[in-house]
């Protein structure tokens, strides 16, 4: 009997705690246990360092003569490669006198030289056969080599003439080619700061274009364990913490702050999907720099 009631008791009670909610020790601590940690987690952040994102270079553009602007092809925003035409001055007048400099470029004034040469070379050769024929006169020998060697040196000043020509008309084209502003590099047109119809000073720029490719990353480091970094070194770099790229050193600043004790370096960052600067970005510090740190910190 004692064996019958006990069957029928012990699945009486199990019922009735579930209906209560009681629930034994052992299966809240099971469900109440922490979920297991990803490996690695804590100490990669600890290794991330926030930094941000920089322009490799900024190009203040002016033209370097004064002009009014009669095109502007670009606006601001856009991607621009280098050589591509910015903006253009109204050089029409500045093109006329080019072709005029270049029609007097020619070979007219030393083929009439060379003409004259041969005529006084002719002369002379005349009397001084008569000459040595025992005719004629001495002055007119004089005259005729004096007519000879004055056609040679027009003949020379008529090609150095020529070259100054030219000269004038090679840096008159310089000057109308310099009324088109070309990029100087690939990058994106940041501010426009003069428009159609502006009179522009050289001394004053007239387009701001920003190269971003690549990027420059600038990151504060514990001064004394940037001791084991070199220029060219790899780190990488984040902006979600999930997709890396590697950036390389290329600058650490020639002083470490005294007060901080952070030391300032640069990472130069290929950057061919074209994102902008001046964003924030993570630096995996390699757990050499780390460790340097923490020994610095020990003692």
């Amino acid at each position: 009997m004692k064996r019958l009631a006990l069957r029928w008791i012990l699945p009486a009670v199990a019922a009735a705690s579930l209906l209560t909610g009681h629930i034994p020790q052992s299966s809240r601590a099971a469900d109440n246990a922490p979920p297991p940690q990803q490996q690695g987690t804590a100490n990669n952040d600890a290794n991330l360092q926030k930094a941000f994102t920089l322009p490799y270079k900024e190009y203040k553009i002016s033209f370097p003569t004064m002009g009014v602007i009669r095109e502007v092809k670009i606006k601001e925003g856009d991607a621009i490669k280098k050589g591509d035409v910015l903006m253009v001055q109204d050089d029409r007048e500045d093109r006329f006198e080019l072709t005029l400099l270049d029609l007097d470029v020619n070979q007219y004034p030393i083929q009439a030289a060379e003409a004259k040469l041969r005529a006084a070379e002719a002369t002379f050769q005349g009397k001084d056969r008569l000459k040595n024929n025992g005719g004629g006169s001495d002055l007119e020998w004089e005259q005729a080599r004096a007519e000879r060697d004055v056609a040679k040196v027009q003949l020379e000043a008529s090609k150095q003439e020529l070259k100054q020509k030219e000269a004038k008309r090679d840096k008159q084209a310089a000057h109308v080619n310099s009324m088109t502003l070309a990029a100087p590099t690939d990058g994106v047109v940041k501010e426009l700061i003069n428009d159609i119809g502006s009179n522009v000073d050289p001394t004053k720029p007239v387009i701001t274009v920003v190269e971003n490719n690549p990027l420059l990353v600038q990151v504060q480091v514990p001064a004394l364990s940037s001791l084991q970094l070199k220029k060219g070194e790899k780190l990488r770099v984040s902006y979600d913490k999930k997709n890396w790229k590697e950036a390389s050193v290329s600058f650490l600043s020639p002083e470490a702050d005294a007060g901080s004790g952070m030391r300032m370096i640069r990472l130069d960052l290929p950057n061919a999907d074209g994102d902008p600067s001046g964003l924030q970005i993570f630096v995996e510090l390699p757990d050499k720099l780390m460790a340097a740190a923490a020994a610095a910190d020990g003692k």
